[in-house]
């Protein structure tokens, strides 16, 4: 399998998205002049607002609507391609929480829809029905960022690893999982999670959180925001404060643990 020749450096960038998203991208802004360099933003998951279902479909704007030209903004003036982790998607049949990438150009290179829609009963007896806001997508979507394969998902797909399978057998290298993972979920089950399928399929995992509550429903998240490499060693991990991590994947990394252990060579299903 062809490894990428240069090194891709990565920005996650970790908040807490209030209901105001002009003051949350200038927020975003404001965190972005910690970058020094990078290759590739990576911005959570809804990073434009949070809120409950009613903000949510207020929000909806197709793919090429003011959030995706901030996004073209940023990579234009940050010469980096930038990963807006989703936005609420206003399109026929929808709406989608939709993952939208674009380019150094700030042209958009890929988008997909959210898969696996969440849904859980807390502690405190409130629930979360993520279909009540949107449509699930049914496609998986792969791009490559200067010649590295990326594999797209979001949050809670993280608990789906056929999803994950299906972008290793297509010779991945990148997996993407922005996320707004719940705080009592993730002090159990996100780093775990992550680990487990940057493991199983011998890539880096690049999945940035937001923390803190949401303004409306109170739900808190659980920051913590991680890269992971192929071996799942932790390169760099998010407290639960506003954070801009870096971290660089290294196409070394990847010859050395799929020849330790070929486990891509040796499935059989």
């Amino acid at each position: 399998m062809r490894l990428p020749s240069k090194p891709l450096r990565v920005a996650l960038v970790q908040f807490s998205a209030g209901g105001d998203a002009a003051a949350n991208m200038d927020r975003i802004e404001r965190l972005l002049r910690r970058v020094r360099s990078a290759d590739l933003i990576v911005l959570p998951e809804v990073f434009a607002l949070r809120g409950g279902h009613r903000e949510y479909r207020r929000a909806a704007e197709p793919v090429g609507g003011p959030l995706t030209q901030w996004l073209a903004g940023v990579a234009r003036r940050r010469r980096a391609w930038v990963l807006g982790g989703s936005i609420i998607e206003r399109a026929p049949g929808g709406p989608y929480n939709t993952a939208v990438l674009v380019d150094r150009a700030g042209r958009v290179a890929a988008t997909y829809r959210k898969i696996h829609l969440f849904e859980a009963r807390l502690e405190s007896g409130q629930v979360i029905r993520e279909r009540q806001t949107y449509r699930a997508g049914s496609e998986p979507v792969m791009a490559t960022i200067n010649g590295w394969r990326c594999g797209l998902a979001v949050c809670y797909d993280l608990r789906f690893p056929e999803l994950f399978r299906h972008y290793s057998a297509r010779g991945a290298h990148v997996l993407f999982v922005p996320s707004n993972f719940t705080q009592r979920t993730g002090k159990d089950h996100w780093e775990t999670l992550v680990r487990a399928r940057a493991i199983e399929n011998q890539c880096f995992v690049a999945a940035p959180n937001q923390h803190g509550a949401n303004p409306v429903t109170g739900v808190r998240s659980h920051g913590h925001s991680l890269a992971v490499g192929p071996w799942g060693e932790v390169l760099c991990e998010g407290g639960t404060r506003d954070a801009v991590l870096a971290a660089t994947f290294e196409s070394a990394a990847l010859r050395e643990t799929r020849r330790r252990v070929p486990a891509l060579r040796h499935r059989r299903m």
